[in-house]
């Protein structure tokens, strides 16, 4: 009996500082989304489930991967009104938010948009990763574009991003407002470059430096304008970027 209650104790005591953690209790991304906008085809796979589609006004729950065809689009919005753009031919996964753990999303490849509330006009920190970047965010809005070859574009609308290599998470190159950067599997970020409009079309925008869009020699191109070092994937390996980047215009 004694035992008993200890054990409830104990329970008690750690759903009082699971709660009690402003990470985890004031995450938008804590508990589950819904389905606000969807154009065309939104699938979910759950677990070890077969694949679904996802009708308005469905949730989104934690471990859900979801996946848009070339025609097809979807906003999933969060607790606090945070949102999450998914544009057609992507795969993205909402990731269990832990103690210690603040990475929300996770881009398989294609192109999302997202838009994290502040909370109390303070800055709101997340994290996402992709095949080949780590992205920290502060309360803000940014697009992510990942291409077949796992090469990540990050440009942002509002508000500060950190971006890393995943191979090496220490080495960021910090954007603001009007801002991209390349992360290729084998290199650092390339160093924050301008560009004209909005995020979700970063890829289509030359930035000061010339142009380097996604629809010719992209990562090529941006290389060569950042002085990226010969025989890199970023300088030499890709001759366009195909596929799965950007949304549809």
């Amino acid at each position: 009996m004694r035992l008993s209650v200890l054990k409830i104790v104990a329970a008690a005591l750690t759903l009082f500082v699971w709660s009690s953690d402003p990470a985890v209790a004031q995450s938008p991304f804590a508990g589950q989304g819904r389905v606000i906008s969807v154009t065309g085809n939104l699938s979910v796979r759950r677990a070890s489930l077969a694949s679904r589609a996802l009708a308005l006004n469905e949730t989104v729950g934690i471990g859900d991967e979801l996946v848009t065809d070339a025609q097809s689009e979807a906003v999933i919005q969060f607790n606090d009104g945070s949102t999450v753009h998914i544009f057609p031919d992507s795969r993205v996964i909402y990731n269990e938010h832990a103690a210690g753990i603040s990475d929300f999303l996770h881009l398989f490849f294609g192109s999302i948009k997202v838009h994290i509330e502040k909370l109390s006009g303070r800055p709101n920190p997340h994290s996402m990763t992709t095949p080949t970047a780590v992205i920290a965010v502060r309360g803000t809005t940014f697009s992510v574009f990942v291409d077949d070859t796992d090469a990540t574009l990050v440009a942002v609308d509002e508000g500060m991003v950190a971006v890393a290599n995943r191979r090496s998470t220490a080495d960021e190159v910090l954007l603001r407002p009007g801002q991209r950067t390349w992360v290729g599997a084998d290199r650092r970020p390339l160093r924050a470059q301008a560009f004209r409009g909005r995020s979700e079309r970063a890829d289509m925008m030359p930035g000061q430096r010339g142009n380097a869009g996604m629809g010719g020699n992209a990562m090529k191109g941006a290389a060569g304008a950042m002085d990226a070092m010969p025989g890199s994937a970023l300088s030499g390996g890709m001759t366009g970027m195909p596929g799965r980047l950007g949304p549809h215009h």
